[in-house]
């Protein structure tokens, strides 16, 4: 397979990869909002700290996003680690709500809604970085 041809194979996944993450940041930002008007926070803050119901923490926020900058760069070196990183963070934000009490919360049903759609997001996203990773590895040359 090409150079040529592999970039333009991967394009798609790499605009998808970003587009996930852009929506997981716009999904994140929302369901803060949501918490701080239904009062599950007091603060904007808290609504995207440790104790969010409808958000990721902000830390994760940063990290989703100098992850997928790496996942979908042309070094191979970098987008590998970066995409498998990736794959952990997506099962993460699964996996946190059953450790942090947010599966646990007392939520309306729109509430609810929302967060099941904001995990799917992450788990999504998760899929599309091993897809990427996937791809990665599949090559022949070694990674540089």
């Amino acid at each position: 397979m090409s150079v040529s041809t592999t970039t333009t194979t991967d394009r798609p996944l790499k605009v998808s990869l970003l587009a996930g993450v852009g929506l997981l940041l716009a999904l994140d930002l929302a369901g803060a909002v949501i918490s701080l008007s239904a009062g599950l926070n007091a603060t904007f803050l808290d609504a995207l700290g440790s104790q969010a119901r409808l958000s990721a923490p902000i830390p994760m926020m940063v990290a989703q996003v100098i992850l997928v900058a790496g996942a979908t760069t042309r070094r191979r070196a970098l987008a590998a680690p970066a995409a498998g990183l990736l794959v952990v963070a997506g099962v993460l934000a699964f996996m946190s709500g059953f450790y942090d009490g947010g599966y646990a919360a007392d939520l309306t049903g729109g509430q609810r809604i929302f967060q099941i759609v904001l995990v799917c997001a992450h788990l999504g996203v998760g899929v599309l970085a091993a897809i990427r990773l996937v791809g990665l590895l599949r090559r022949r040359k070694p990674l540089s």
